[in-house]
Parts: C-alpha cells; structure tokens; sequence
C-alpha cells in the first residue's frame, strides 16, 4: 500500500488494480463484426472509492497508428463503453490501452486487443462443395463426411495472417497438419438462410515459407439434419449438402497482402467418417483413413474437384460468442457385463461424446450407444428419449478398426446426451480405463458460485448447473438427447440463473438475435428457436414467447447493457401487438401453461399437462408483463406516445384480470392454487394494500400442501421468487428442504446428477427448465441481488436468509464490476458475515430485526455502517464498496 503525507497528516492510498478487460463480453476476442464494447473491472484493497476519469487509446497492433484516443473523460462507468473513433479495418488487430484515475488520485492501467472481421465487406472465396459422382436425386455420399484441401505457396516474411472461415454444418480445418483452434461443432447453429456464422483464426504460428495446405472436414451437422423427427427438421428450407466459404489473409513484413481463397481449385475426398447425424450418431471406418491429408506434401493427385454451390441464403457474420470446446475429461467410474457387451458408467450425466481406447483385429466393428437411463437389469434404455427420431439409429457410435493394435477414437461431428455407454462388438473385457466421456459445452466461463449446510439444497445447485452444462450448444436447448432444440419457454425460465452460474452474456445475446430473426412481421415468434419454420401456431404463447422479454433483460439486468434492450424493443412490442390481436377482453388463453406440475404416473401430454392454474390467468399475467416492459422501455428510450398507448393497454389488462380471475372477499386467483396467487403478486396486478393479505394466503395454500411445492415450470419462478422479494424466502426454503415427495429429494433419491422434467422422475432426464431454483438459492438462501435501478450488480440486494435453520451457505458471483459475496454462518445463535462489494459499486444488507443490535463490525455495530433503515420485518444499511466481516 502506498502512502503520502500532507502535512500532519498521512493520507493512504489504496493498491488498485485495472483487470479483466473484455471487448463485446469476451476475452481478447478474435473476429468481430460489432461495434466495439470495452468493458473493465477495478479491485481495491480500500473501502469506498469510485472512479474520477478514464481514457482510452486504440492503435493498430502493428503499426501503432492510434485510431481512436478518447481522451481523459470524467466519468465513473467502466462497463460496455462504446468505441467512437475511426473506421476500423477489416481483418486486422488492434490495441486497447485504458487508463484510468479515481476520486482519491490513485491511477493504473491495462490492456485488451481484438482482430476485427470481414465488417460486412464483401467476400471474395466462393462456397465450394465436394463435386462427387452420384446418381441423380440422391444425396447418400453426404451423409459422410467431405474432406478438402488447398496447397499454396507463401513468401518469407509473413508478419500476420487469419484464416475466415464457414463450413456448414459443421467444420474441423489444420493447416501444415494441425489444427487451426480447439473448438468444437463450430460454426454455431443459426437459421442459416438468414444468418452464417463464421470464425477467425489466428494462424501465424503455423503457416511457413515454401509450401503450405490447408484441409478442412464438413460435417453435417444442423444444416444437413437428414433424421425424421416432429419438428420438420430434414424439411428446413436451408438444408442443402455440407459446403465451404474461407479466405487466408497473409501479411507481409513489407506490407503486401495475399489471400488464399475457397474456389474450384481445391481437392476434395471422401474419408472415414462415413456417416454423421447430429440426431443420430457417427460412424468412421479407419480403414479409410487418408493419411496425413493436411500435409503440403501429400498427394492428392486422385482426389475429386470442388464446385462452386449455392450460398446458404444468410448473411455472413462473426461468430461473436465462446466456441464449444470440451469442458472436462471424466473417466468412466463403473463398469459391468450387459446383454450386448459392456456398460460404462461416467458417473455424470452430461452431453459430449465418449472416448475409446479398443483392441481386436483390422476389421472389428465396434458399437457405442449412450443413454442416461438403464432397464432394471443394467442395460441401456433408450425409449423414453429415442421415440422422436424416426429415421436412423438413436445416439448411436460406430467405429471400424483398421489394425490389430490398440486404436483411440472419439467421434467430432454429432453430440450426445449420456450418464451409461454400452460398448458392443468387442471380444474381450475391456478395462474401465478405457472409456471417458468429453463433456461438449460452449466455452462460458464460471462466474457465480453457491454452497450451503443443507446437502440437499448442495445437490440441487448441483443438479441446475449440470443441467444447464449439458444444455448450451451454440444455442439453449432443452434436453441434449431427446429433442436438442432451443425451447424458448425453458430459456424464458433459465436466463436468470444462466447469467448468475455462467459467463452467458454473448451466448445469450446471440440467441437473443436469433429470436429477433425469428419473429413474423405480425409479431409472432416460434416456440423453438432457431426454427425449420415448425412452431409459428402452437406451444407459442405469452408464457413461452416471454423469451423475446426476459433474455435481453436479464442481460440488462445482470450487466447493465442498454443497448440489447434498444436492440429488442420494437420486437418486443411488436409481439405485444400480436397478443392484443388474439384478444377480444384483454385477457389471453393459448399459453402452454404451468407445465410439468407435480403428478404421479407415466410422463404424457396428459399426466404433464394436468396442472391447476387456469392457462388464461398465468397467460394474462404474461399479456399484462409485455404491456408493461414496453412502458419501462418506452421510458427508457423518450418514446411518449408509446408509452401512453401500452400503459393504458396494460390498465385495461389488469381490469379485466382482476374482473374476470380475483375475488377480493377471499383473497383468492382462479384455480385457486399457488401457481394462480404467485401470478397476480409476480406480475403486480393487484393493490399495494392487497400484497400481504394475498401473499398469506399463497402460504396458507403452501401450508395446506403440508409444505411441500405444488407447481409446474412457471410457478417454480413466480411461487418462489415472489416470496423471496416479500420477505418470506424462509418459506421457499423449507418448501425446497423437504425430503418427501413432491420436491428435489425425489430426484436425488432415484440417483440424479440433473434436474429432471418431471417431479416424479419420468420423462426427460436431462432438462434445465426449473433451473431457476439456482437463480432462489442465490437471490434468497446466499442473498445476492442486482438491483433494477441500478443494474449489473451497481447497487447489489444483500438478503441472506440467516434464519432459515440452515447453519450456513455462500453465494458469489463475478459481475461486470467485479466480485460480488455474501457468505453467512449461524451457529449457536451467533450470527457471522463475509461480504464483498465490486470497487465503485454500493450495497445495501437486509436482515432480521433481532440482529439490529447484536451484530457488529469490531465493536461498531453494524448498522452504524452506512445509512440505515428499517421496515416491520427487518432491518437494512447501505454499504459501500470492499470486505466486510460482521459478527455477533
């Protein structure tokens, strides 16, 4: 710590520090078409402090040309500052030196640097394709893989180069023999006749003088989905065969540029991957090997021609998100004997692929098939999970030796859902160490964090992000077997928890815009996204279309970016508009409703539909939700007409709501359930003076449940966020607590490693929708909060639920300022407290009145802190920013 003395006085200093500079949400980000976005974090061993100035300088990382110099600019954000300086250059890295100084005359610095792309500048490689043989009207070759290549000469002196890139569906590309990233099942899954997406690889370290190749291997991935299934996917108006567009950028030394481009002049073969299904599976016979096929000096002499093809239909733009890589290597922790072969255990449910290490002659064909379901007798159980593709084998693997030694292989263009792997066709027992499982995940970091006492409530956190791991592939699906499709209801329920567990800022802001392409002019969007064009006139209610709503704002929300909600406002309004035209009495009845409420039997439409609040109350809620988050943004943006309009919409919502669904004698919703009173107090449509008497009566109904939950998707966000804001987390606790049926315990208890569809352990097994518990256990149980006034977690709601009967529990979570940290123990009646707040952010604690003057700081009590207040329930003191450990 430095220090400095003025006069008498010793004024210290603090030690701060600039870190964690991100450009458009990620890390040093290679390709970018957006605007640039720098956004930094400042730690501080001080208490208090804000920052006084910043400036920003971007240069040209090899020339140092300055580009844009903001120039000292007082202000104290530091979190998505838009670039303003000049145009920038495609395919070119640049430079970002931050400067900045704080309100106590500290100063200190970082930097960042990103490569642009191609800018929405024209293309000059073509889309090529294989140009094999085939018999007309048939497309059996493209079930494989195709394998392409280039060789190209290239001078001494090359001081950078890129390779910009698409291959749909899916791409792996080497260059001189090795692979250009670690990415995996890239490019990202869009409507690809709007919108491709493509990479930027810096590719420096392995281009050399003399000759060079380049090979890339397509596979078919979402683009080419040939399988049979309910939502017409092998009817996708862009499905065409697998194909090409790159260009390799080189710069020279003496500033010459060259660029080696996709056309008619590379090669192209078939190889050993002979089949690829992203539904189905891969099958790759390594006899078919091509040698080392990426190599300058291989011969390809025999080789087919490419073709120019037709465009995919979409515009070209940066892929701006993590790539999926392999998240974690698990080995296999069990092994036994099954009918077929032998079973694998990994011991987590989760999506990737296996790998294999397999013995057995040249020619022994070796099968894997995955599940995270058995029979009673141990063998792999499919028919919950396989019944929607109706074309082809279900999570299926196959593998042809080309040897009579040990051979390693795991397959690169399909996914699977799994916990057990069943491998058959071998001849001896195999070694558990010979199957692991690579976990498949978009790349999103780990940014928040929940532990507790209560084991069960561990096993729950547990369960949500599992759940949600196994569930982000380029876009949010709902199950990594059965369906894979991005269910906007599920994602609807999950942003919240998605932003807190996991760094999904760009994941789900590019889903985000998939959405905004997805909707119809009249406003309507599908209930899957990205959409065949399947989904426009059912299961798309205001419940399910609510995506459109919550994603970019809990992006606000939790990051404090505007620009998302300016970028979704007329499609939210517009879908707005589209619910007033399925309405005569401003109420709505066409939602998919309070899904997946406790029942007990098999999982059916049924069975999973049969909950108790009427689909026209929680509907309704949604209707009036929009009407209102267009007035909030209306405000937002100075748009007064639009704010007259729709807040006088949503009065009429809220007339008609009140008419036809509350009866004030009795406080009582229609349906008359805890679903049906958590809508009208989640959505705000009843009275200030009728909050407490409704909310008794919603735990009078979680009392006559003998407190047990009795809700499905939707209830599980309004039934316990609603309590939690009111005051009454306790009481979602103990709901959450129960070791009976209906509750989390009941999954735990039939072996769950994620969260289930159903409560009572049917249907799907690997489903993310009531992930939102995760968003209650921080929010209620560890007690951290953004604040909506001052988003991004500039002002944080520190409610720990001390008194919940828990001994403890811990929630943090990195925001864009920096860390935020409640840990809390109550043991013996002492109450204890470890707070972190980000350096130039504020907050304020909430806890129970009986600590008001037992817990201290030292022996300052702690609500001499900061600013302080109290209501009937608890007390609360405004703190700033730093550590802080209280006890009592």
């Amino acid at each position: 710590m430095s220090k400095i003395l003025l006069g008498k006085a010793k004024v210290y200093m603090a030690e701060i520090k600039l870190y964690g500079c991100t450009i458009n949400y990620l890390k040093n980000p290679c390709g970018i078409d957006e605007n640039p976005r720098f956004s930094y974090k400042i730690s501080s061993d001080g208490r208090g402090g804000k920052q006084l100035s910043r400036r920003i300088r971007v240069s040209d990382a090899l020339t140092g040309h300055t580009v844009w110099d903001s120039g000292e600019v007082n202000t104290d954000e530091q979190v998505l500052i838009p670039y303003e300086g000049d145009p920038l250059s495609p395919i070119t890295e640049y430079r970002a030196d931050i400067e900045i100084k704080t309100e106590n005359g500290e100063q200190t610095s970082g930097e960042c640097r990103f490569v642009t792309g191609k800018l929405g500048r024209k293309w000059d490689g073509r889309w090529i394709s294989a140009d094999f043989k085939r018999e007309e009207g048939k497309r059996e070759e493209f079930l494989g893989a195709q394998y392409l290549r280039k060789t190209f000469s290239v001078r001494a002196g090359v001081r950078a180069a890129y390779l910009v890139i698409c291959g749909l569906g899916y791409f792996e590309s080497y260059l001189n023999g090795k692979r250009t990233g670690d990415d995996m099942l890239s490019p990202a899954f869009t409507r690809y006749d709007a919108e491709c997406m493509y990479l930027v690889y810096d590719v420096r370290s392995l281009i050399r003088e003399g000759e060079n190749a380049l090979g890339v291997a397509l596979g078919n991935g979402w683009y080419n989905c040939f399988a049979e299934d309910p939502w017409n996917t092998r009817a996708a108006t862009w499905r065409h065969v697998p194909k090409l567009i790159s260009e390799l950028h080189i710069l020279y030394e003496d500033g010459r540029r060259e660029a080696v481009l996709s056309d008619p002049s590379w090669k192209a073969s078939k190889g050993p991957i002979t089949f690829n299904g992203i539904r189905n599976g891969e099958f790759y016979d390594a006899r078919l090997e091509l040698g080392n096929w990426t190599a300058p000096d291989y011969d390809d002499s025999a080789w087919d021609k490419t073709k120019i093809i037709k465009s995919p239909g979409g515009f070209l733009v940066a892929m701006e998100m993590e790539p999926i890589r392999v998240r974690k290597v698990i080995g296999a922790k069990k092994m036994w004997k099954s009918e077929n072969g032998y079973v694998f255990d990994i011991g987590q449910n989760q999506a990737g692929v296996g790998h294999f290490r397999v013995r057995g002659p040249a020619g022994t064909q070796i099968k894997f098939r995955y599940s995270d379901v058995l029979t009673e007798a141990g063998e792999i159980d499919v028919s919950s999970i396989g019944g929607f593709v109706r074309s082809g084998e279900f999570q299926t693997d196959k593998y042809i030796k080309k040897s009579d030694e040990e051979e390693e292989w795991n397959a690169i263009f399909t996914y699977h859902g799994f916990q057990y792997i069943e491998v058959s066709g071998i001849d001896y027992e195999p070694q558990l160490s010979d199957v692991c499982a690579y976990t498949l995940c978009t790349d999103v970091e780990d940014i928040g964090r929940f532990s507790c006492s209560d084991e069960l409530l561990g096993k729950v956190q547990h369960l949500c992000r599992w759940a949600t791991i196994s569930n982000m592939h380029s876009i949010p699906t709902d199950c990594p077997h059965r369906e894979k499709n991005g269910w906007t209801g599920d994602v609807s329920l999950s942003s919240e928890q998605m932003l807190t567990n996991f760094g999904t800022r760009a994941f789900l802001s590019k889903w985000s815009s998939d959405m905004r392409i997805s909707q119809r002019p009249a406003g309507q969007i599908p209930c899957v996204v990205p959409s065949t064009g399947w989904g426009y006139y059912g299961l798309m209610g205001p419940d399910w279309s609510s995506a459109l709503i919550n994603v970019p704002y809990n992006i606000y929300l939790y990051n404090g970016d505007v620009e998302i909600l300016r970028l979704n406002y007329e499609p939210i309004k517009r879908n707005c508009d589209f619910m007033e035209s399925m309405t005569v009495d401003y109420t709505l009845n066409y939602g998919t409703g309070d899904w997946c409420a406790p029942f007990e039997g098999p999982a059916i439409s049924k069975n999973m539909g049969a909950y108790k609040c009427p689909v026209e109350v929680s509907d309704t809620g949604f209707f009036y939700y929009a009407a209102m988050t267009v007035v909030k943004l209306a405000r937002l943006f100075g748009k007064p007409d639009d704010e007259a309009y729709y807040l006088a919409l949503a009065g009429k919502i809220k007339a008609a709501f009140r008419e036809k669904f509350f009866d004030k004698e009795t406080y009582t919703v229609k349906g008359d359930c805890q679903t049906a009173t958590a809508v009208m107090l989640y959505f705000n449509l009843c009275e200030e003076d009728e909050r407490e008497p409704l909310l008794r009566r919603l735990i009078e109904q979680i009392g006559e449940k003998d407190w047990h939950l009795d809700f499905g998707v939707l209830g599980c966000k309004f039934v316990m966020h609603t309590l939690g804001a009111m005051g009454e987390g306790n009481v979602g606790h103990r709901m959450l607590a129960q070791r009976t049926f209906p509750g989390c315990q009941r999954w735990i208890d039939l072996g769950a490693t994620t969260l289930w569809e159903c409560w009572n352990g049917g249907g799907s097994h690997n489903h993310h929708m009531f992930s939102d518990l995760s968003s209650f256990l921080y929010k209620y149980v560890g007690g951290i909060s953004p604040d909506e006034k001052e988003p991004g977690f500039r002002h944080t709601i520190l409610r720990p639920a001390v008194d919940c009967g828990m001994e403890s529990a811990s929630a943090s979570h990195d925001s864009m300022y920096g860390e935020v940290a409640c840990y809390w123990a109550n043991r013996c009646g002492k109450l204890s407290l470890n707070l972190k707040i980000p350096f130039g952010c504020h907050a304020t604690l909430y806890l129970p009145k009986q600590h008001m003057h037992t817990l201290k700081e030292g022996s300052r009590p702690a609500y001499l802190l900061g600013a302080f207040g109290e209501n009937e329930k608890e007390f609360f003191v405004e703190l700033s920013s730093g550590e802080y450990q209280l006890t009592e």
